[in-house]
C-alpha cells in the first residue's frame, strides 16, 4: 500500500541512519563512499525484508550548523538510500528535507524536480534548529505553499508532503493547523517516551481543525529502543524529553541487557494511551507508526521494535491491551 493511501489508515515507516557522506570530487574517495552506500542499502534491506507490513522507510538529512547558522551536509545521498531500499522492499520512500537552507526559489524547485526524478514522492520538511537564526530559505509552511503551487502548475508530480511536529512545543497544534493549511498531510512527532503530551496534543489538534472546518492530517508516533545510557547523550542534543521515571525504567530496571525490551513496552503502553485518546474523539486524526535506528548500534534493537509493532499496529485498543496484559 502506498504511503498517501495508508495514511488513512495505519502506516507504518522505519527511519534509517544515512551514511555520513560529502563529495569530495576525489574519485577513490567517491567512490568508497557509494559503496559503503550499497552496503547498508544492502543490510537494511536483509533485516527489513521479513517486515511484510511496512509502508515506507525514511532516510534524514544530517546537518550541523555552526554559530551563525550555517550548514554544513552530512548526508548528501539521502535519496539515492531512501529509493534503493524502497524499491528493493517494494515500498515507499521518504526523505527529511531541512528547506530553511535553500537560499532561492529556482534552488528549490531544482531540488523538488530532481527528487521527484528519483521516485521519491514523500517529503517531510523540517525547519531550523533555533528560532535565533534569521535563515535564508523558506519556513515549512512556506515550502508548503510552493510546492502545492509547483503541483498545481504540473511542474512535479505526486509529492505528499510531511511535517515535523514537536508536542512539548508552544501552541503547537495552532502550528499544525496553519501546515494542514498549507499542504501538509501527515506529521512525524519527535521521539516519544511519554504519552500526556502526544495525547494531549491530538486533542488540541482535532479541536482547532473542527473549527476551521479542515480535515486533519495523520500523525505519525515515532519511537526507538534505548540500548544503554550512552543513547541519552543524543537524546539530548536532539532536544527530546525523557521523564525520569521512564527513564530508570527502560535503562535501570532488571540490567541494562533488557532495556531494548523495556523499551518496546514502554512505547506500546504509549500507543495504548493514544489509541484511548482517539476513542475520545471519534478516530478523526489518524495515527501510525515511525520506528527510529537511533544510532548505528541500535539497529537490531530497532528491527525487533519493528516487528512488534507490525503485530500489533492493526489492534484496536481491548485487544492491543490484553497483549500488553501477556507482555507486561
Amino acid at each position: 500500500m502506498k504511503l498517501s493511501d495508508s495514511l488513512a489508515k495505519r502506516p507504518l515507516i522505519f527511519t534509517v541512519v544515512p551514511i555520513r557522506d560529502n563529495k569530495t570530487g576525489d574519485p577513490v574517495h567517491d567512490e568508497k563512499i557509494l559503496k559503503n552506500l550499497s552496503m547498508k542499502r544492502s543490510e537494511i534491506v536483509k533485516v527489513l525484508s521479513p517486515i511484510k507490513r511496512l509502508n515506507a522507510v525514511n532516510v534524514p538529512e544530517l546537518i550541523e550548523e555552526n554559530h551563525e547558522g550555517k550548514p554544513r551536509y552530512n548526508s548528501i545521498y539521502t535519496r539515492m538510500l531512501a529509493r534503493g531500499i524502497a524499491d528493493d522492499l517494494k515500498v515507499d520512500a521518504i526523505v527529511n528535507k531541512v528547506v530553511v537552507h535553500i537560499e532561492t526559489y529556482d534552488d528549490f524547485v531544482a531540488w523538488l524536480k530532481e527528487t521527484s526524478s528519483l521516485g521519491v514522492k514523500n517529503i517531510i520538511f523540517v525547519g531550523g534548529n533555533t528560532r535565533h537564526h534569521k535563515y535564508p530559505g523558506p519556513s515549512v509552511s512556506e515550502a508548503n505553499i510552493t510546492t502545492n503551487h509547483l503541483l498545481t502548475n504540473h511542474v512535479i508530480n505526486e509529492v505528499n508532503i510531511g511535517n515535523i511536529c514537536l508536542p512539548e512545543r508552544r501552541d503547537e497544534a495552532k502550528k499544525m493547523l496553519f501546515k494542514t493549511l498549507t499542504g501538509a498531510r501527515f506529521f512525524t512527532t519527535q521521539m516519544l517516551f511519554d504519552s500526556k503530551q502526544i495525547s494531549d496534543l491530538i486533542m488540541e489538534y482535532d479541536k482547532q481543525c473542527l473549527k476551521a472546518g479542515v480535515h486533519p492530517g495523520a500523525i505519525i508516533l515515532s519511537f526507538a529502543p534505548l540500548k544503554s545510557t550512552a543513547d541519552l547523550n543524543l537524546l539530548d542534543f536532539l532536544g527530546v524529553d525523557l521523564p525520569e521515571k521512564i527513564k530508570s525504567f527502560i535503562l535501570e530496571e532488571e540490567g541494562i541487557s533488557a532495556s531494548s525490551i523495556r523499551s518496546i513496552q514502554n512505547a506500546a503502553n504509549v500507543y495504548s494511551c493514544v489509541l484511548e485518546t482517539l476513542e475520545k474523539i471519534e478516530n478523526r486524526v489518524k495515527v501510525g507508526i515511525n520506528i527510529e535506528q537511533l544510532t548505528k548500534s541500535n539497529l537490531s534493537s530497532s528491527v525487533k521494535m519493528l516487528e512488534y509493532f507490525s503485530k500489533i499496529i492493526d489492534l484496536d485498543r481491548n485487544d492491543l491491551d490484553k497483549m500488553l496484559t501477556e507482555f507486561n
